[in-house]
């Protein structure tokens, strides 16, 4: 789009835009310690948890026990509910706390935006986990309409994920900006649906290796930080 007005609404991508990305070494670590609470085999249990992301980003399974159970049974491992929610924990531990550390200026950009009448969306690839504890997170009175890939049956870049944020916030595709890291092609859909897609730079743990996508190059908008966005919008 080669110009822009005012949008009606802003969308934000989570991981790496308004929190950090995983670090892959250390997630790798968090599953197999998993692996070894339930009794399995850690590396097998490693291999099939990660191998079948996408069933736990689409809703396949209801919880992240209900998909540690799945792993065990595929794995032929007996373990009770203990050694499950054992395992479940070391994951939340682990995922948690990402949730509750906003980016620096996330909050600050949320409420200035909302404060100019511009609604906040977000959309994101998450398990179960994120919508299970968004209410208690900092941006649960930040964001107007959430929508999670867990929670739709579908991920990114499916068009219907965008189409269901902007109509979740009452507004068409072309009001909306859409605010990502660019993992996969979820800037590349956002454009092509009529939105201002913008690409931030993805905010990783220093030294870490982050667990997505960045293979797809992105010639667009772009911004380092997320004060630079009101800026942005306002030179439209």
């Amino acid at each position: 789009m080669s110009s822009h007005s005012s949008p009606r609404a802003v969308i934000f991508d989570l991981f790496g835009t308004l929190i950090a990305n995983y670090d892959r070494n250390h997630y790798l670590e968090v599953i197999t310690n998993m692996g070894a609470a339930v009794g399995a085999d850690p590396a097998e249990f490693r291999t099939l948890w990660r191998k079948h992301y996408v069933d736990r980003l689409t809703g396949v399974h209801a919880t992240e026990s209900a998909n540690i159970q799945w792993v065990c049974d595929k794995l032929q491992v007996e373990a009770d509910n203990r050694r499950i929610e054992q395992a479940n924990q070391i994951y939340l531990d682990f995922a948690k706390p990402f949730l509750m550390a906003p980016r620096n200026g996330a909050a600050e950009t949320l409420s200035k935006l909302r404060e100019r009448g511009i609604k906040t969306g977000l959309l994101s690839d998450c398990g179960p986990w994120v919508p299970h504890n968004w209410s208690t997170s900092p941006f649960a009175d930040l964001i107007d309409f959430p929508v999670y890939s867990s929670k739709s049956g579908m991920k990114k870049p499916n068009e219907t994920l965008y189409q269901n944020a902007a109509r979740g916030l009452g507004v068409q595709p072309s009001e909306c900006t859409y605010v990502a890291d660019g993992n996969g092609d979820e800037l590349v859909v956002a454009d092509q649906l009529g939105m201002r897609a913008v690409r931030i730079t993805p905010w990783n743990a220093p030294g870490s290796t982050p667990d997505a996508d960045f293979s797809n190059q992105w010639n667009g908008e772009s911004i380092d930080d997320l004060s630079e966005l009101i800026e942005l919008l306002a030179s439209s």
